[in-house]
């Protein structure tokens, strides 16, 4: 892979700013994928090369009407180009956002905005079980958000509310709303509290795919991911909330909680059979849908200490626990997508990293990370190391070396990827205002 980048940071007036910003970059990845084949009647495993190339550019301009509010415009325009041996595809993207923030009464910070994405692509089919219908499609979005921060009580408590309202071509309107609440009793602790609705909306894979693999040579039966434009969007209703306290000058703590429920969870559809007569093949096809097809919830929970222990050294640490509670719905099939959600996430993790601030300039960061077992995948709990030595040998100039994954020559982090150790190294220049 190469690729090449700028961004440029400019002050044009005392309140006026402009970013510019973009990347190209072309390469080729080597990939195995099993692939179905009607005649003769198999499935093979094909190494073969997939081709990228793209590029982007990025504007964004921000003015301050006032020391109380101010605007921002962005748009950007990106362009990827794939091609390998299951399925090519050409996308161009092209985004605008507008956000505006003020503030209302000196107790309301308003922000509100609009967005708008065209995204038209291009499928180039390269085998006959392995393509999206149709071809071309253009994936246009319209959104628009507003939020409010009201102080209730003056620097001791506050509310957030607002919702984003978006438009795409498979679902039509959504709408995400949120609330947060925020105190400070002291200077030394907060606490938060959070409700919030999310969706995740559906894409070509849930709604055009069509994918085929073998079950059987003899008698010819495939089996085909057949969508059939029924999807609807995956829903979250999330409650958070969280404490954090400074126990001491240079130690505090973070401790959060939440409650998930999701409801129209990925899971497979009815499942229909036919004979289908392509000469010189007869075969029979079991077609199977995307469907939402899950209901449950989530439970979990977070803590977070941060002791400045020296003034050249600090100490971090967080470990997380995630219990995944879920179900099929009774309207839909059976399959195997509740212990696959349930044993696709580790239940716990955690990470423990010291950072030390030496003499002549040197940094070193070591960070040890311990993730869980994925039993859905196959995957054991493992625990690795990753360290990083930094040296400022000038006043704009950083160089730095970084190993990853040191404590073993590979492990797997999810099924069937082997994530190996690696070194790499890294020159930093900073040009001054």
């Amino acid at each position: 892979m190469g690729q090449a980048g700028f961004r440029a940071d400019s002050r044009l007036s005392a309140r006026d700013t402009l970013t510019l910003q973009g990347d190209l970059y072309k390469g080729h990845i080597g990939q195995q994928i099993s692939i179905a084949y009607y005649s003769p009647p198999a499935q093979r495993n094909v190494d073969g090369t997939q081709y990228v190339s793209g590029g982007n550019l990025l504007g964004r301009w921000r003015h301050e009407l006032s020391d109380t509010s101010d605007f921002q415009i962005q748009a950007y325009y990106d362009r990827t180009y794939r091609l390998g041996p299951q399925l090519g595809e050409t996308r161009n993207t092209f985004d605008f956002d507008a956000i505006h923030r003020f503030v209302l009464k000196r107790r309301h910070e308003i922000v509100w905005g609009f967005g708008a994405r065209w995204s038209p692509s291009d499928i180039m089919q390269t085998v006959a079980t392995v393509d999206f219908l149709p071809h071309h499609q253009a994936e246009n979005i319209y959104s628009a958000f507003i939020q409010d921060q009201f102080a209730i009580v003056h620097s001791k408590l506050w509310l957030t509310a607002g919702s984003k309202f978006e438009h795409n071509i498979f679902t039509g309107w959504e709408n995400q709303p949120s609330a947060r609440l925020l105190w400070t009793p002291t200077s030394h602790q907060t606490f938060w509290a959070a409700v919030s609705r999310a969706v995740r909306t559906p894409s070509r894979v849930d709604e055009d795919l069509r994918l085929t693999g073998l079950l059987t040579p003899n008698p010819p039966t495939f089996i085909c991911i057949c969508d059939d434009r029924k999807f609807v969007s995956e829903t979250l209703l999330s409650y958070e909330a969280g404490y954090r306290k400074l126990v001491t000058p240079r130690f505090y703590v973070d401790v959060s909680a939440f409650h998930n429920h999701y409801n129209d969870l990925t899971s497979y559809g009815t499942i229909t059979i036919s004979t289908v007569n392509a000469p010189p093949l007869q075969y029979t096809l079991v077609s199977v849908p995307f469907a939402n097809g899950i209901k449950g919830s989530a439970n979990g929970a977070e803590i977070a200490p941060d002791w400045k222990a020296t003034r050249w050294m600090e100490l971090k640490a967080t470990y997380s626990y995630v219990s995944l509670n879920l179900e099929d719905k009774a309207t839909h099939t059976k399959t195997g997508y509740v212990s696959s959600y349930e044993g696709g996430s580790p239940h716990n993790v955690g990470t423990a990293q010291a950072l030390f601030n030496l003499p002549k300039g040197f940094e070193f960061d070591p960070t040890y990370r311990y993730a869980g077992a994925l039993s859905a995948q196959g995957v054991r709990a493992y625990g690795t190391v990753d360290v990083r030595l930094g040296w400022h040998f000038a006043k704009r100039f950083e160089l730095s070396v970084a190993g990853q994954n040191l404590l073993q020559p590979r492990h797997a982090e999810f099924s069937p990827v082997q994530v190996k150790r690696s070194v790499y190294g890294q020159i930093t220049w900073k040009k001054s205002d």
